[in-house]
């Protein structure tokens, strides 16, 4: 997929939010989804929780060639022993079951193992959807909605990076409240995606 902050994106959301322009302006921002399942995702992003990137890297490999291949059904066809023998803790080894038995034959979430089927749902959806799953908190889901599928109304508002960008953007004295974020964020809608990856972006230009 193309880089979703197109001009007319980026000119949309300075309209509504004109005091960050010379920001906007000033910052480049690109973003191109990876468009992955919504299966793949949960099981890699349960990997690498409290994990640096090698690590988990190395387990999510092990657990591949464990496997075969990265499917329901080939999880739920593995012991929880087996599951931890690449690398798993026990509490690891059973989200990722949950989200097999989600997603797999007859699970509540098989109709959605496609990105295609997530299309007519917002992002709001999705996130009470995926989060169902023990294991699977809405920090999760909201990364994938932003990185996996590149939709442009998420807000991640406790996340700590965006927090501080937010601080960092509106000239705040203090840190604001995920709460504060929000109402901050309203103006935003429904592009709240660009006012997140700035908050980010503005961070990272320290």
């Amino acid at each position: 997929m193309p880089n979703i902050f197109t001009k007319r994106v980026l000119t949309r959301f300075i309209k509504k939010v004109p005091e960050l322009g010379d920001v906007v302006s000033s910052t480049r921002l690109e973003l191109d989804p990876s468009n992955e399942s919504p299966f793949d995702m949960l099981v890699r992003s349960i990997v690498y929780q409290q994990l640096s990137g090698k690590a988990a890297r190395t387990i999510l490999d092990r657990l591949i060639e464990l496997l075969g291949e990265m499917t329901p059904e080939a999880i739920l066809a593995k012991t929880e022993e087996e599951l931890r023998s690449v690398g798993l803790s026990r509490q690891k080894a059973s989200y990722v079951q949950n989200v097999a038995r989600s997603f797999g034959k007859g699970g509540p979430l098989e109709e959605y193992s496609a990105t295609e089927a997530l299309k007519g749902l917002s992002a709001d959806e999705i996130t009470q959807l995926f989060t169902g799953i023990k294991g699977v908190g809405e920090w999760t889901v909201q990364m994938y909605l932003i990185f996996g599928l590149g939709r442009l109304d998420v807000l991640s508002p406790g996340d700590l990076g965006v927090r501080k960008g937010v601080m960092r953007l509106y000239g705040l004295d203090e840190l604001p409240t995920p709460g504060e974020v929000k109402k901050i964020a309203e103006k935003w809608h429904p592009l709240e995606t660009v006012g997140t990856c700035l908050a980010w972006s503005v961070l990272r230009e320290e």
